[in-house]
């Protein structure tokens, strides 16, 4: 008999404060329209200046539409590197763009292999999206600079971290433009679906083009079903089990159909009262985080055959992802565990048509297994997690 789950995945370090801020939005009715956003505006221009912010529901919309306005500077130029590890909302989002990825190789921390990057730009080559894979920052000043010699533009996709800095500069302000998102599992995070996100205009020369193009976005909408959603299905994940996936194949069999979130609106009240909620916290949830991705290298000393790619020191990461050993099963391992009460999640998969460019890539999504990280565990509960892995590794 399986046991109860005591080491859930956790997509959200919440407190009683951004239920709270939930609650205010929706009894005063004020879910979608409200001051928030433009106080989270404010929150985050002081903090990244002089990029300039601009609040929308979706990331991955910032890149459409910086990829357009690049376009329409150079419109001979159709291609935009991106690393073939990658979320897929990315890629979606060049093709969105009317341009066309070209995956390239990563480096063992799972971010672009600057080699791969260097031989891989071209005369069609229009920009290089950039992602500081799970919060473990790319060599974004290199990249930078290569892009600045080749004369293309550069998306510094911070997506998954807020508030971290390389050589004094935060994340996501280097380049053209930068993005943040306020997802699950990020370093700040509000929801699901069109839940939030940043577009950070890093260059003056966009600043016009970028305001003009927020300006016109429409409200959000639909956003306490898409809470409802985030509530059951991954806050609850540990006592609903995956019965919110169970729930969306039966209503597709029915053919009801549930509301989209997939265009591009203006972030809604009631996620940026979340989001201000979380950025007075924040500090404090990188903190925690860095000392959960500390015990899980010090309790991995002990097993050798574990690899944590992209650990250092201090450093903050958004997903702990460790890298199995070779022929080790990474469906029956999560199985096993799961039977032992430890939760866990697989990677990205790496796009049948990057495989054949990007090897590295291919070898490192097959083996990678995504941990829990409550950020409430003590050492003891890593160190059990880890000695539950070395288990059924040992007897697969």
């Amino acid at each position: 008999m399986r046991s109860r789950i005591r080491y859930p995945i956790a997509y959200a370090d919440w407190s009683a404060r951004e239920y709270g801020a939930i609650a205010r939005c929706v009894l005063t009715g004020r879910v979608h329209d409200g001051p928030a956003p433009a106080l989270l505006a404010q929150r985050l221009q002081a903090m990244y200046a002089p990029s300039q912010v601009h609040l929308l529901n979706y990331a991955h919309h910032g890149i459409e539409m910086a990829l357009g306005m690049f376009a329409r500077q150079c419109p001979a130029r159709r291609e935009v590197i991106v690393p073939a590890y990658i979320c897929p909302s990315v890629p979606q989002a060049v093709l969105a763009a009317g341009l066309q990825a070209r995956y390239v190789d990563v480096g063992d921390d799972l971010n672009l292999s600057l080699e791969a990057v260097r031989l891989s730009i071209g005369p069609d080559t229009l920009a290089v999206i950039a992602p500081h894979m799970y919060g473990c920052p790319a060599p974004i000043e290199l990249i930078e600079a290569i892009c600045g010699e080749a004369g293309i533009f550069l998306i510094d996709d911070a997506a998954q971290v807020v508030g971290v800095r390389v050589s004094g500069r935060l994340l996501g302000t280097f380049g053209d433009v930068g993005v943040i998102s306020f997802a699950q599992s990020k370093a700040v995070v509000t929801g699901i679906r069109g839940s939030g996100g940043v577009l950070l205009v890093n260059r003056a020369q966009w600043a016009a083009e970028a305001a003009t193009l927020c300006a016109t976005l429409p409200p959000a909408t639909g956003r306490l079903g898409a809470l409802a959603d985030f509530l059951w299905s991954y806050v609850g994940q540990a006592y609903t089990g995956h019965s919110g996936y169970y729930i969306d194949r039966v209503l597709k069999l029915l053919n009801v159909r549930q509301r989209s979130h997939g265009g591009a609106t203006r972030i809604s009240n009631m996620e940026a009262a979340v989001a201000l909620v979380q950025m007075a916290r924040l500090e404090l949830m990188l903190q925690k985080r860095c000392h959960i991705v500390q015990a899980y290298s010090d309790a991995l000393q002990s097993h050798t055959d574990l690899v944590f790619p992209q650990y250092a020191e201090g450093r903050y990461l958004a997903r702990v992802m460790l890298q199995l050993p070779p022929g080790v099963d990474l469906a029956k391992t999560r199985s096993a565990l799961r039977d032992l009460g430890v939760e866990t999640r697989v990677g990205y998969a790496v796009p049948i048509s990057a495989q054949g460019h990007a090897s590295h890539a291919s070898v490192l999504a097959e083996r990678l297994l995504g941990m829990p990280t409550g950020s409430s565990w003590t050492k003891s509960d890593v160190a059990s997690i880890c000695a539950a892995l070395q288990q059924v590794i040992v007897c697969s």
